[in-house]
């Protein structure tokens, strides 16, 4: 892929980030007294668009489906290359995979919690699923359904599912990778895995469940290798951060398990994740040409509609806003 094809939509993003939520308006959400206030900082934002179909506070999440909906409609029509976009997107596919093998094992109905975004229309990801008939899906997703289908009759463990669709997303998004060839793809997607691997790694810890199992849950293809994740199932935390100590998790690790070591908390390790994928991002700002800015922009994007997400949650449940600051992770503006 040729990094001058991008020169002409870079300045255009460019704008566009000039209307993420800045630190200001958050901090007014965070400090407005009640639900109904934080929502009308929006107003004066692009999200006004959308204020007419919200009747209260509670239903914020029309608001945010709507905006990454138009977001992803704007970014596919103007980014000359659908796979740099597919990239951002596969992660809803897999998720509404999810949602479509449970309504069909369990017999229930989870729509509420598909996501219209993603390479694949809900419509014939559903029809595919429940007739089993893959031929319109790609290679990835069809092993993945099969997998998690026939796992699922084995061990009847719904867990496993979300395990195994994972495992064949991070697949797919390694052969886009390959197709793109461009090293700060690469870098996105392999410290992606790393920090789901080590996230797993604690988490099985946690759980007290078997070396085996881990070994089930590591994805290949980080910097860090799969072998070398399995290896520190032994190990203390305290071990574990010593030894990674040589990689550039190493502030991630060393700041992010002082919860974890009193109440198993993974909490702030996810945050610290989230924000050593936010300063690799940032460094886009600098960039001219090239497919970082357009990875930040959408990365930008979806991260503000987490913090929004985070700020009404604690409103509508009348959390203090230094404990949701505390929540919050890195903002790109």
């Amino acid at each position: 892929m040729n990094r001058l094809d991008f020169t002409q939509v870079i300045p255009r993003l460019k704008v566009l980030e000039t209307k993420l939520l800045d630190k200001t308006k958050i901090d007014r959400m965070i400090d407005s007294k009640d639900p109904e206030e934080a929502l009308k900082v929006l107003g004066e934002t692009e999200y006004a668009a959308y204020m007419t179909n919200i009747k209260r506070a509670a239903d914020y999440e029309v608001l945010l489906s709507e905006e990454l909906k138009r977001t992803y409609k704007m970014l596919y029509s103007i980014i000359p290359s659908k796979d740099l976009v597919d990239v951002m997107a596969l992660k809803y596919d897999y998720h509404n995979i999810k949602v479509f093998i449970k309504e069909k094992l369990l017999g229930k109905d989870f729509s509420n919690m598909l996501i219209p975004i993603g390479i694949m229309e809900l419509d014939k990801l559903k029809y595919a699923i429940t007739s089993e008939d893959f031929r319109d899906l790609t290679l990835s997703m069809r092993n993945a359904i099969e997998t998690a289908l026939s796992d699922f009759q084995n061990f009847k463990d719904p867990q496993r599912i979300d395990i195994i669709i994972d495992g064949y997303m991070f697949e797919e998004l390694k052969v886009i990778d390959k197709n793109i060839k461009d090293k700060a793809l690469e870098k996105f997607i392999k410290s992606t895995i790393d920090l789901t691997n080590l996230k797993s790694l604690f988490r099985v810890k946690k759980q007290n469940k078997s070396k085996e199992f881990l070994n089930s849950v590591v994805i290949s293809g980080g910097y860090l290798d799969k072998d070398r994740i399995t290896a520190l199932f032994s190990d203390t935390v305290e071990n574990i951060v010593s030894k990674l100590a040589y990689t550039d998790y190493s502030d991630v690790l060393k700041n992010g398990f002082d919860n974890y070591i009193k109440d198993g908390s993974l909490n702030n390790f996810e945050k610290l994740s989230d924000n050593y994928i936010m300063n690799f991002m940032k460094n886009a700002k600098l960039i001219s040409f090239g497919i970082e800015p357009i990875l930040a922009y959408i990365y930008a994007k979806e991260n503000e509609l987490k913090l929004i997400r985070i700020i009404m949650v604690g409103k509508l449940n009348n959390i203090a806003g230094e404990v949701i600051k505390e929540r919050l992770c890195e903002n790109y503006v």
